[in-house]
């Protein structure tokens, strides 16, 4: 008789417990699925690229939003632009001789919230410089 009612309260208990677990559970996925989530650029590696002397556009460094909501880009390098549809340029042409690394970083953002990577920018050199560059018909990079 006394296990019989020792197991009767102890299955009472486990269900109480089982319940309230489902309840919070059910609670928290509600919730995160009613919350709107920032842009996000996926898995956090650097961006490493490699541009010639001379070469404006850099490359284009999209986020993703879950929601499909707008997002805003901003680069902290005053050497460098992104614009809307996250085309990163170079505000005026690199030369090798003068600085031959880049680095950035650029921010995805909108009401949700915001995501963030790390841009690096190495110049190749030219074996001929601009001025020669017209007579020359090509270039080569190294």
């Amino acid at each position: 008789m006394i296990f019989n009612l020792w197991q009767n309260t102890l299955m009472k208990k486990s269900s109480y417990y089982f319940c309230l677990v489902l309840l919070l559970v059910s609670c928290s996925e509600s919730s995160d699925l009613d919350a709107n989530k920032g842009p996000s650029f996926g898995f956090h590696v650097d961006r490493i690229v490699r541009a010639n002397e001379g070469q404006i556009e850099i490359g284009t460094f999209a986020a993703l939003d879950a929601e499909g909501d707008a997002i805003s880009y901003s680069i902290s390098n005053t050497d460098m632009s992104i614009d809307n549809d996250a085309l990163v340029t170079f505000n005026t042409a690199p030369d090798f001789e003068t600085q031959a690394e880049y680095t950035a970083v650029i921010t995805a953002s909108n009401d949700g919230g915001s995501d963030e990577i790390n841009l690096t920018v190495y110049i190749n050199d030219s074996d001929c410089e601009f001025d020669t560059a017209a007579a020359l018909d090509a270039c080569v990079f190294k």
